[in-house]
C-alpha cells in the first residue's frame, strides 16, 4: 500500500511526479489553485489545455507540467455545491478517483492534490474531506503504482480537516453481528464493490452469492453470515457466509475423503468481502472468529476453505486462523484452489 501524508503549503512548488489542478470546465485558467498553477506553469500550459476542449466535473485530463517541479498536472473539475442534494458527493469523488486512476495510467509514483470544491465553489471542507481521503485510501490499498499521494492544504483550518478525516477512518470500530434479510441489499453491493477493486477477480467465488439469500434467511439451517458495519455510522465495511452443506457431492470434504458423518459435521468458511477502504482492520479475521463460534455451537467440528493460490492475503488470513492446506484440486470451473481444513 501507498503512502497518504497531510501537509500545508504551496501546490505549485511541490516536486511531485503529478499535481492535481482544481480546474474549472474549460481548463482555461481561473481563480485560485487554477490561477496559481496556471500562472506558475507559464502560458505554455494554456496553448495545451486549448487543445482538450474542456472537462466535464468528475472527470479529468493530463497534460504537461512545464515550468512547475511537477512533470504533469490532472486537471479536474470539481462540483459546485448547491446544498448536497444535486450529486455533489459523487462528482467529487470521481475527481479524486479519476485523478489517480489517470495518474497510475501514465505511471506516476507521487499525486499531490489541492483541496477540491471547497474554495469559491462553495463545498464545506469537513465534507469534502471525507469524501476525498475515502477515494485516495481506497484507490492507494487497490493498486500498487501509485506510491505516494499528498494532500496540500492552504490554510490549517483545510489541514486540520483533512487529519480529522484521516483519523476518523483509520481509528473506525466496527460492530460485526449476525446478518439478517434487511443486509441483503448492503451486503450484494459489499461484494461488487471487493471484486471490483481486487488484483484479480477469479480470486472471488462468483457462486458464494448465489446461496447469500439462504445464508441471511438460514433456510433450513443451511448456511449463516454475519456484517460489519462501523460503529458510527453504520456503513457496511465486510461480510462472511458461511455455508452448511450437509451430505452432497459438492461438500468439499469429500475432496479429503471424509466419511458421511465428518460430512454432517462440516461447514464451508466460504465468502469474504472487506471493502477497500477498511483493510488494515483484520475484519476477515475478527468475522471469521465470529463465525467460527457460531459453528462450534451447531455442533460442527469441521470447518472447510478454499482460496486460490495466487490470493496471499486470504491464504495468510486463513492460515493463521490455523486452517491447514490438506488437497490442492481444480474447483469450481476447473479453476486451482487450495482445500484448507481446520478442526474445532
Amino acid at each position: 500500500m501507498g503512502t497518504f501524508r497531510i501537509i500545508k503549503g504551496d501546490i505549485t512548488k511541490c516536486r511531485a511526479d503529478a499535481i492535481v489542478n482544481a480546474a474549472n470546465p474549460s481548463l482555461l485558467g481561473g481563480g485560485g489553485v487554477d490561477g496559481a498553477i496556471h500562472r506558475a506553469a507559464g502560458p505554455e500550459l494554456l496553448e495545451e489545455c486549448r487543445t482538450l476542449n474542456g472537462c466535464r466535473p468528475g472527470e479529468a485530463k493530463i497534460t504537461k507540467g512545464y515550468r512547475l517541479p511537477a512533470d504533469y498536472v490532472i486537471h479536474t473539475p470539481g462540483p459546485v455545491y448547491r446544498g448536497g442534494n444535486c450529486g455533489e458527493e459523487q462528482i467529487l469523488a470521481s475527481c479524486y478517483r479519476n485523478s489517480l486512476k489517470l495518474a497510475a495510467c501514465y505511471e506516476r509514483n507521487t499525486v499531490a492534490f489541492p483541496s477540491i470544491s471547497t474554495g469559491i465553489y462553495g463545498y464545506p471542507v469537513s465534507l469534502a474531506a471525507k469524501t476525498a481521503v475515502r477515494e485516495i485510501l481506497t484507490f492507494l490499498h487497490t493498486q500498487s503504482t501509485v506510491r505516494e499521494v499528498v494532500m496540500v492544504c492552504f490554510d490549517e483550518e483545510t489541514k486540520k480537516a483533512y487529519e480529522a478525516a484521516y483519523r476518523e477512518i483509520g481509528q473506525a470500530e466496527f460492530v460485526i453481528r449476525k446478518a439478517g434479510e434487511a443486509d441483503l441489499a448492503d451486503i450484494q453491493k459489499l461484494m461488487e464493490t471487493t471484486v471490483a477493486y481486487m488484483e484479480n477477480p477469479d480470486w472471488f467465488y462468483e457462486d458464494g452469492k448465489e446461496f447469500l439469500e439462504t445464508c441471511v434467511k438460514e433456510e433450513e439451517n443451511a448456511g449463516f453470515a454475519v456484517i460489519a458495519r462501523t460503529k458510527q455510522e453504520g456503513i457496511p465495511a465486510g461480510c462472511f457466509l458461511v455455508e452448511i452443506p450437509g451430505d452432497v457431492p459438492y461438500n468439499l470434504g469429500n475432496d479429503l475423503g471424509f466419511s458421511k458423518e465428518q460430512l454432517l459435521l462440516s461447514a464451508h468458511m466460504d465468502t469474504a468481502a472487506v471493502a477497500p477502504l477498511y483493510r488494515g482492520h483484520h475484519l476477515q479475521d475478527r468475522m471469521m472468529e465470529v463465525c467460527e463460534e457460531e459453528m462450534k455451537k451447531r455442533g460442527m467440528r469441521y470447518l472447510l476453505a478454499t482460496v486460490h493460490p495466487d490470493n496471499p492475503y486470504s491464504l495468510s488470513n486463513v492460515q493463521k486462523r490455523g486452517y491447514g492446506i490438506r488437497a490442492t484440486k481444480e474447483k469450481y470451473g476447473r479453476s486451482l484452489r487450495h482445500i484448507l481444513c481446520k478442526e474445532i
